[in-house]
């Protein structure tokens, strides 16, 4: 059943931020099903995922046509306006804001389409001297833990960028950004390493639901922070 009268038209006479989440939703899916109208389609995905679309943007193509009323183009379209959400947030913070990286919330805004990753990915921040950003790289992709990562492949890539400091970022694809004993023990090595090189390791910050940050959170490391 397409829609008539309906969430475009309200769109169009009263502005986007008008509307509902389900009505933005039924704008993508465009129509409903023989029995159920798109309204009520929207309505009942966007409970399926406990009204969050933050657990919405976790979700792969098969997980979504799991559902019934939404095939290929539906499941696309809503996987495709998902990531361009993600890829705005991060666009705001880079550009619109020019990020400073002098506090793990900065970090983590930065970082936040970590929190959708089905795998774990450790991602360096190469920043300088006033620790804005000179460059980023994801160092692994799709490992059990971050205890895989090596001091030396990290510390490679920051010597090419003659970089000040880094921030080493990885997140917990559980949500929960409890640290590990190996992450305690990476952050060790790394700050150790970063010090004989004159390259300070400034944070290591654990994406989940929220961020952890060894820095502020953990005084084994041992940070002087004033």
């Amino acid at each position: 059943m397409p829609i008539e009268n309906g969430p475009r038209e309200k769109l169009i006479s009263e502005g986007a931020d008008s509307l509902s989440t389900p009505e933005l939703i039924a704008i993508l899916l465009r129509t409903g099903t023989k029995d159920t109208n798109v309204l009520v389609l929207s309505d009942e995905l966007f409970n399926a995922f406990g009204k969050s679309l933050y657990k919405m943007s976790r979700v792969t193509l098969d997980e979504f046509k799991k559902i019934k009323g939404l095939g290929n183009v539906k499941a696309v379209t809503l996987l495709a306006a998902l990531e361009l959400a993600k890829r705005l947030v991060r666009e705001e913070v880079s550009i619109l804001d020019e990020p400073v990286f002098n506090s793990p919330e900065n970090v983590f805004k930065y970082c936040m389409d970590m929190q959708t990753f089905r795998q774990e990915v450790a991602r360096v921040l190469f920043l300088d001297t006033k620790l804005k950003l000179v460059g980023s790289k994801d160092i692994s992709k799709g490992t059990l833990n971050i205890s895989v990562v090596h001091p030396r492949d990290i510390f490679r890539e920051a010597l090419l960028r003659n970089c000040s400091g880094i921030v080493l970022v990885h997140n917990h694809p559980s949500g929960d950004v409890k640290p590990s004993n190996e992450d305690l023990e990476l952050t060790i090595r790394l700050k150790k390493t970063g010090d004989l090189l004159g390259i300070t390791l400034l944070d290591h910050v654990i994406i989940g639901n929220t961020f952890y940050s060894f820095r502020q959170d953990c005084k084994e490391v041992g940070w002087n922070n004033d």
